[in-house]
């Protein structure tokens, strides 16, 4: 374990310092003003990566371990790629003027940077949790200080090497999840490919804002708290504690991850209560409870001090906005599918689309942008990941009917379903179109990766069809943001 705990923290790191060294690499190249150059250098990589796989696969030498390594580093470089070639004002939200007192997620940063210190007002972005801010902050000082750069907008870009180490650890993180939840070899394929390329791992990796990292937390989150249900020692309820406290001091939301932790804690106090071992675990939660909340809470406590501003504080849109959706039924927009709307366009329209199913997956693909590309290739993305989003359906409900034996298709299974709600739950309180983006749900994939493997594995008849989708849909992404 501790062998494989160190291991384990070199890699981030080394991703961490990596990501940050293409930045500062492209800086000093001037790479940021020509991006039709680093699309060009990605595809000449990938093309040079797939005629490597080839090989391996004809020579016979091809062993799934390496594939899946493959896989990784080529999510890696639509990742990194898709950050070098997209500033930090292009497909943003909310980062508003690049000026400490805008209010927006640039103003937060440069605040931290130039002011040394948290904002004093809740009001805006403001109002957010700090922790990604922190790093932003810290990243880019290192960074523009290399360079001898003040201007505000690289103090404010340069952050988004957080944003882009963090997508790429959730894709190591990802990884170590399948392998755990007993998804190997070919199976284990398809989520791979799956979160290798789904675009919304590269549109959060390129953003200044806290996304990606509460989706790295809350993924760390799931995986420890199958690895410490396995090995329930100190270490492993520290570290669990740690994350936890990280996630909620990105996003509050991320604490949604808790409740299936505390089914498995509770499950967990049962088995040791009936083997008279209760009290030494108890003393565990105590700590996990002593670390993880004063780490999580420490500023929703002083904003509420400070400002009155409750746990679960998110600024109102006037209901007259025309992001407003509440004018529509329930139905129309959580339960059911538009299916015009889905082949109206592949593309959202923040202003005019109401139902979650589909703004989700479009949403997922493309956020909530517009791109100047030729239009069969969004188009085919779209019908490869609705091809996608059937199969995890399908998987997620042959898991409850058919596949109830196996607990880690189970823990997957629930908390999917469990995120899902939450999501649902927030789009019910906050009716409007932004509430829908996928960025919200990035850890969604990940359980239903799970699933899916799972399913292929069972379903033989099936395998090439879910395999020959998400293949379509991982060629249509690449292609797509390597020339958008």
């Amino acid at each position: 374990m501790k062998k494989w705990m160190r291991l384990d923290v070199i890699q981030y790191l080394c991703v961490t310092f990596g990501v940050m060294f293409c930045y500062l690499t492209g800086r000093i190249l001037k790479l940021d003003h020509n991006p039709s150059l680093i699309q060009l250098e990605m595809m000449i990589l990938l093309f040079v990566t797939g005629l490597f796989l080839l090989k391996k696969r004809k020579d016979g030498r091809l062993q799934e371990e390496t594939l899946w390594n493959i896989m990784i580093l080529m999510g890696f470089l639509m990742r990194i790629g898709y950050m070098l070639y997209t500033g930090c004002t292009v497909r943003r939200h909310d980062l508003w003027e690049l000026d400490k007192n805008s209010g927006g997620h640039a103003a937060y940063i440069l605040t931290l940077i130039e002011e040394g210190h948290l904002p004093s007002s809740n009001q805006l972005q403001f109002y957010q949790q700090p922790l990604f801010y922190v790093l932003g902050a810290a990243a880019s000082g290192c960074i523009n200080g290399i360079l001898g750069c003040r201007e505000s907008y690289y103090l404010v870009d340069a952050a988004k090497t957080v944003s882009c180490a963090a997508s790429c650890i959730t894709l190591l993180l990802g990884k170590k999840i399948l392998t755990i939840s007993g998804v190997k070899g070919k199976e284990g394929r398809i989520p791979l490919l799956l979160f290798a390329f789904l675009p919304v791992f590269y549109l959060t990796g390129g953003r200044v804002n806290p996304d990606a990292l509460a989706g790295m937390f809350m993924t760390a989150a799931f995986f420890y708290t199958i690895r410490w249900y396995h090995e329930t020692n100190w270490k492993n309820t520290c570290i669990l504690a740690v994350l936890f406290g990280c996630a909620m001091m990105t996003k509050i939301s991320c604490g949604v991850i808790a409740l299936f932790t505390a089914f498995l804690f509770l499950l967990k106090l049962v088995q040791e209560i009936k083997a008279h071992r209760g009290t030494s675990l108890m003393m565990k939660y105590i700590v996990f409870g002593g670390i993880s909340l004063p780490l999580g809470l420490w500023y929703s406590i002083r904003n509420y001090r400070l400002f009155g501003q409750s746990l679960s504080y998110v600024p109102r849109i006037s209901t007259s906005s025309s992001l407003y959706t509440g004018s529509c039924s329930l139905v129309q927009r959580m339960i059911g599918i538009d299916v015009a709307n889905l082949f109206l366009s592949p593309y959202t329209n923040v202003y005019e689309d109401y139902n979650a199913p589909v703004y989700f997956l479009k949403s997922s693909l493309f956020g909530e942008f517009l791109y100047q590309i030729p239009g069969w290739i969004p188009v085919l993305l779209l019908l490869f990941a609705f091809s996608c989003s059937v199969a995890c359906l399908a998987a997620w409900i042959w898991q409850i009917r058919k596949n109830r034996n196996d607990q880690a298709g189970n823990w997957a299974a629930g908390i999917s379903i469990l995120y899902y709600a939450s999501i649902l739950w927030f789009y019910f309180q906050y009716p409007f179109g932004c509430s829908m983006d996928f960025r919200y749900m990035i850890f969604l994939p990940i359980p239903l990766g799970v699933l899916l493997g799972k399913y292929v594995k069972d379903k033989n008849g099936i395998r090439q069809w879910v395999y020959l989708s998400v293949c379509g849909l991982s060629v249509c992404s690449c292609l797509m943001y390597c020339l958008v």
